[in-house]
């Protein structure tokens, strides 16, 4: 397999001038397919795609994401314009809510098209509350051969944003999924080596992604004094959101990290995470610390480098990363120390070309396509 791309462009402030100009440039260096990412504090709008997707010689989509990454560089404002040599098969599926069998109806257009093998990427609306059993959804439709990749898409601060557009128009609660290769299945590692600090709760009242109750009590009355206890901090109602980044859910899975739930907000006393909770289950409480979020950042460069194939790798001119957004938010100007970790890691010669993202996709040893939070997903031949 070739190369991916014909190459990738990165601006740190996303104008429309700035935008489009690095999408006539990828056009003109011969991208049979192009897709744009946008910050979504950049002054660059979704609602200007479709129009620019109509004008392009070429397929041209488009996602919202909290930040881009190229390099040792990352920015909540910009954007990256990904420009890919071979044409793409894309999928736009415009209500990942939708009944199930329209859901599969339309997975299984890509199938037919593109089969059960090699790679592909998605990208999801990562607030919506019908993202697991989407993800559900895609997996039993493309089977445990095919290796994805993605992340949750959408704009942190206003969950009722567009978040995915193509010449069709600008959709919220959607999915784009797009083939990679049908040949070679891309070589991915996830990892945020977070350990536990209080539980197993049981899981005795929830709505999707909001957790009411664990132990049949308040889920904010649990949460705060087993954190607490923990921290030897007086954690409240009145300070609760002060510490919910550095404290996630977890629920253990057989020879997997813990798969990790992170609290986005506080509302009365239910916690509201990225990710559904099922009634019924145990979760325990997690602690995120500076040292453990770089020094998993490091690991996850050395376990990727690892597994690269090494007969193609020279072939290879980006890796992918998809880095959870609530890292960066709670190592704040630090976060560079972790990028610097996975670059210090990665082969001579490699850029990194990401997301921050809201949730982050992939599959597990076992196969199954998981969607996980507070994690490093890497990507490549």
């Amino acid at each position: 397999m070739t190369a991916i791309f014909t190459n990738i462009e990165y601006t740190d402030e996303a104008t429309k001038e700035r935008v489009v100009s690095l999408i006539e440039h990828t056009v003109n260096n011969g991208a049979q397919y192009v897709l744009v990412l946008i910050g979504c504090q950049s002054t660059f709008r979704i609602e200007s795609i479709p129009e620019l997707a109509l004008a392009s010689p070429i397929p041209l989509n488009a996602c919202v994401i909290p930040g881009v990454i190229f390099g040792e560089y990352y920015s909540y404002k910009g954007a990256l314009i990904l420009g890919f040599i071979h044409p793409i098969c894309s999928l736009l599926i415009p209500d990942i809510a939708a009944d199930h069998d329209v859901l599969c109806q339309q997975l299984q257009q890509f199938v037919v098209t593109n089969g059960t093998l090699g790679s592909a990427a998605i990208f999801v609306d990562g607030l919506s509350s019908a993202v697991e059993p989407f993800i559900a959804t895609v997996y039993e439709n493309l089977g445990s051969d095919r290796v994805l990749i993605g992340a949750g898409v959408g704009d942190i601060n206003n969950r009722f944003n567009y978040c995915v557009a193509n010449e069709l128009g600008c959709f919220r609660n959607a999915a784009i999924l797009f083939c990679l290769s049908n040949d070679v299945k891309l070589q991915v590692e996830g990892k945020h080596d977070l350990s536990h600090i209080a539980g197993p709760y049981l899981v005795t009242e929830a709505s999707e992604n909001v957790i009411h109750c664990l132990n049949y009590q308040p889920a904010t009355d649990v949460f705060c004094d087993a954190i607490s206890t923990a921290s030897g901090i007086d954690i409240n109602t009145g300070n609760i959101e002060e510490h919910i980044h550095c404290y996630p859910f977890g629920l253990k899975q057989l020879d997997e990290e813990y798969l990790v739930r992170d609290i986005i907000a506080v509302k009365g006393h239910s916690l509201v995470c990225v990710g559904n909770v099922a009634e019924n289950s145990l979760v325990y409480i997690l602690h995120a610390t500076k040292d453990k979020l770089i020094s998993a950042a490091n690991d996850a460069g050395a376990q990727f480098a690892a597994k690269l194939q090494r007969d193609i790798v020279g072939e290879m001119q980006y890796v992918v990363l998809v880095d959870c957004i609530s890292r960066a938010l709670f190592l704040h100007d630090d976060y560079q120390l972790e990028l610097d970790a996975i670059n210090a890691q990665l082969p001579s010669g490699k850029k990194l070309a990401g997301v921050l993202s809201i949730g982050e996709i992939k599959n597990t040893s076992q196969g199954a396509i998981q969607f996980l939070n507070k994690t490093i997903v890497l990507g490549g031949l």
